[in-house]
């Protein structure tokens, strides 16, 4: 039997990432689903993106009705949720609607499942003390909603012995039809303006393209992984970053204005940990890697 990418919600950043380096890494068909009110990121004739509101159930039906017709084994990479942490916080139910009832229901419909990866994130674990990173194995101690609920959507995966990707922050060039964080700093640094950065805050960052191909690596292999933290081998602050991609494109750190987030200003209404550190040992061992590094 033949297989076929599946990616729910492949219209973001990571989503378009995805797209990209399967059609160039592989041969395989795609089908890509976004919501009505985005637009499809890239376009090939391996591609075949459809609408799909995922809290929908009646829409989910027919869309699985679908999909058992064509006789092809699934990769499924679930990259669809509602994320931002303040805006969770400001509507838990919604966010509730999205990122727990419609993922429930649409993992036990898709027919043909070969595969079937969930992305998350480092925000299930809280904070990291004394330099600590988190292994998949450690309990969860999330900070906010948003956490709490990625959390949650982590157990209904792994009770239908599926895989958890769980990823850092992530950043690089915007594929998609919107721009990243990325590319506004880039712009800020053209224009001559100085952009702040914390030094104090720490995250395993890497960057979309590398994020995407590990996982892919990993779906290749056709196994059940469990959970797995796909990060760098060290932290970075958003200074670091940040002076990365100023060097990257010839500017230098007098561009770069270094702030404390402890003593900053900015307002959250998400509590937030200042350090979040992941440990790699796994995914390392699982594909045979020496060391990773955000390529930004």
């Amino acid at each position: 039997m033949s297989r076929t990418f599946l990616i729910i919600g492949a219209s973001g950043y990571i989503g378009s990432y995805f797209l990209k380096n399967i059609l160039e890494t592989t041969e395989l068909n795609i089908i890509a689903t976004k919501t009505k009110n985005s637009s499809a990121s890239i376009s090939h004739e391996r591609v075949k993106w459809l609408d799909l509101d995922i809290s929908d159930f009646a829409e989910v039906d027919s869309f699985c009705d679908q999909l058992s017709k064509l006789n092809t084994k699934l990769d499924v990479i679930y990259l669809a949720a509602y994320h931002h942490p303040d805006n969770v916080e400001k509507d838990p139910q919604f966010a509730w609607g999205i990122n727990i009832v419609a993922l429930g229901n649409i993992i036990n419909k898709i027919p043909s499942i070969r595969t079937f990866y969930y992305s998350s994130t480092d925000s299930v674990y809280g904070e990291s003390f004394d330099g600590y990173r988190f292994k998949e194995t450690d309990d969860h101690v999330p900070f906010n909603e948003y956490g709490k609920q990625k959390s949650l959507a982590e157990k209904i995966v792994l009770s239908r012995g599926y895989s958890v990707i769980h990823y850092p922050f992530l950043i690089g060039p915007s594929l998609a039809n919107k721009k990243h964080f990325y590319d506004m700093i880039v712009d800020d640094f053209a224009s001559g303006k100085k952009v702040e950065a914390f030094s104090d805050s720490c995250r395993s960052s890497l960057d979309f393209n590398s994020a995407s191909l590990y996982a892919l690596q990993l779906i290749e292999r056709g196994d059940n992984f469990g959970t797995v933290n796909i990060c760098a081998d060290i932290g970075y602050s958003k200074h670091n970053i940040i002076l990365r991609v100023a060097n990257r494109h010839g500017f230098g750190a007098e561009n770069i204005k270094s702030i404390l987030a402890k003593e900053s200003n900015w307002v959250s209404i998400a509590k937030r940990p200042l350090v979040t550190l992941l440990d790699n040992s796994k995914l390392k061992k699982i594909l045979a890697l020496e060391k990773i590094e955000p390529k930004i």
